[in-house]
């Protein structure tokens, strides 16, 4: 599978742009994906259960280990998880028409 995924991120009020490859699809349990252009390397996994209400998605994110990185890692995690709860949102009312 060679699907890739452009997103559009903002940090720190600049917008980045960068995109993701499918690196390992398990259907419907994981999606595995590798930044492969952008500011950052980042690997992304979802896993997906089924729950008493639906479905759980934990989602994880890894990125560099570089010095920037680690320095900046409690800024960075806030703001990845920031933005994953607004991704989750976004799809929730997507998925359920509100």
């Amino acid at each position: 599978m060679n699907a890739e995924i452009t997103r559009t991120a903002y940090f720190l009020g600049r917008r980045i742009d960068y995109v993701l490859r499918v690196a390992a699809y398990e259907p419907p349990h994981r999606l595995e994906m590798i930044s492969v252009a952008g500011p950052m390397p980042m690997h992304v996994t979802y896993a997906f259960e089924p729950d008493a209400r639906g479905t759980r998605a934990r989602i994880r994110v890894r990125g560099g280990e570089g010095g920037f990185y680690r320095l900046a890692a409690p800024l960075l995690a806030r703001q990845v998880r920031s933005s994953i709860r607004k991704d989750l949102r976004d799809l929730e009312q997507r998925l359920t028409g509100r």
